[in-house]
């Protein structure tokens, strides 16, 4: 099997630019996305706070120019032009004078600090939404580019009827795709049990995948299910696993010392992409346990007859 696994993986390699295509897109609708709203929302912040500065500076204009005078009475305007701009810079004179404005404007504006708050509640709110749009862009994004693959390296496959449809397209896609961002979440971590939970989450993943595969490729009731479940059959998928995500791995280090922007870019696709061909590794595995047990089971029948 491990043999078989990884000669379609390489053969297979191509697929890759399916997800990454994907993947890369909605990454770059999700960022325009964000960048965009932010935009709307900072320039309607900014026009909001403009309008209301300027109608408080109409109620309260006396109060506002005795201050300011005050405020600008404590630089010496008169003396070394470069002193002058270090005393600005370099002092707490600059943000002394702002909050001070707006303490003005508060004190002699009724209603002035609620409408500042709102405008700035506004603002977060907008970009608590911006970065939603932006995180759901991008897991429809990976979702896609696993069902794409999925369909991609499936292609040469056995026709299923609704049921397999549902168990090999529906429940294990969303099932793996949920283990790829706990895998990457765990990787991300670079702490000791992480790499225990990720080789336990592989283990995981391939039990369920034998479960699925067996369910798709069982023949009638003939073949039951600890025949394929095996202690042997698990742990040569298993070791499977293991070795692709170990030749994934050694790919991101490689690209990680020549990029490390390409080599992040570079990891979600090829995760996908080798997750969905151990998949089908897996799924040829049992088929062909199936296979064999049918045959030895019609040997023995015609052998008795």
């Amino acid at each position: 099997m491990i043999k078989n696994s990884l000669k379609n993986f390489g053969k297979n390699l191509l697929f890759v630019f399916i997800p990454m295509g994907i993947v890369y897109l909605f990454l770059l609708i999700a960022v325009f996305s964000a960048i965009g709203m932010l935009f709307n929302a900072t320039s309607a912040a900014l026009n909001d706070t403009m309008s209301l500065v300027g109608s408080a500076v109409e109620q309260s204009q006396a109060d506002v120019t005795d201050f300011l005078t005050y405020a600008f009475g404590q630089i010496d305007w008169h003396g070394n032009l470069f002193t002058t701009i270090k005393t600005v810079l370099q002092t707490r004179w600059l943000s002394t004078t702002i909050k001070g404005f707006f303490d003005t404007l508060n004190q002699t504006t009724e209603g002035f600090d609620e409408q500042l708050n709102a405008i700035v509640a506004s603002f977060k709110s907008s970009l608590v939404a911006a970065i939603a749009v932006a995180a759901v862009t991008a897991v429809v994004g990976v979702v896609c580019a696993n069902y794409a693959t999925r369909f991609a390296v499936r292609a040469k496959l056995k026709k299923r009827n609704f049921k397999q449809f549902v168990i090999a397209y529906v429940l294990m896609p969303l099932f793996q795709t949920a283990l790829l961002f706990v895998a990457l979440l765990l990787l991300a971590t670079i702490k000791l049990y992480s790499f225990i939970a990720f080789a336990a989450l592989l283990l995981l993943m391939g039990t369920v995948s034998m479960c699925s595969s067996y369910l798709v490729y069982r023949n009638g009731k003939t073949v039951p299910i600890k025949e394929v479940m095996t202690a042997k059959n698990v742990f040569t998928h298993y070791a499977t696993l293991c070795i692709i995500t170990a030749i994934d791995l050694a790919l991101a280090l490689l690209l990680w010392a020549i990029s490390p922007l390409f080599s992040v870019l570079l990891m979600l696709p090829l995760t996908i992409y080798s997750a969905n061909v151990a998949d089908v590794n897996t799924d040829l595995f049992v088929a062909s346990l199936v296979a064999q047990k049918g045959e030895t089971e019609q040997t023995a029948e015609q052998t008795q007859s």
